[in-house]
């Protein structure tokens, strides 16, 4: 096994345009939270953690706070069309 690292410079920005199809679930942050437990809540596949990192530009778990708004897009098929993914 091995783990995947990926930067978000190698992403496309994304644009008004490229999110216009894509809707936005708002979840609050909780103590339990991690983002592949939300990948898999909403995507039915922990492995897109990243995507909800990346939209949220919270590289680390840590960089959020108990209450924070995270900001999840979906469907996820749009969301991987809008990132050239």
């Amino acid at each position: 096994r091995f783990i995947d690292h990926f930067s978000f410079s190698s992403f496309k920005t994304l644009k008004i345009k490229d999110i216009a199809n894509i809707n936005i679930v708002t979840h609050t942050w909780e103590s339990s939270d991690r983002f592949f437990k939300l990948a898999d809540k909403y995507y039915g596949d922990p492995t897109y953690w990243w995507i909800i990192s990346y939209f949220n530009n919270k590289p680390l778990e840590t960089d959020l706070n108990l209450g924070d708004t995270v900001e999840i897009p979906v469907p996820l098929e749009r969301i991987l069309i809008a990132l050239d993914y």
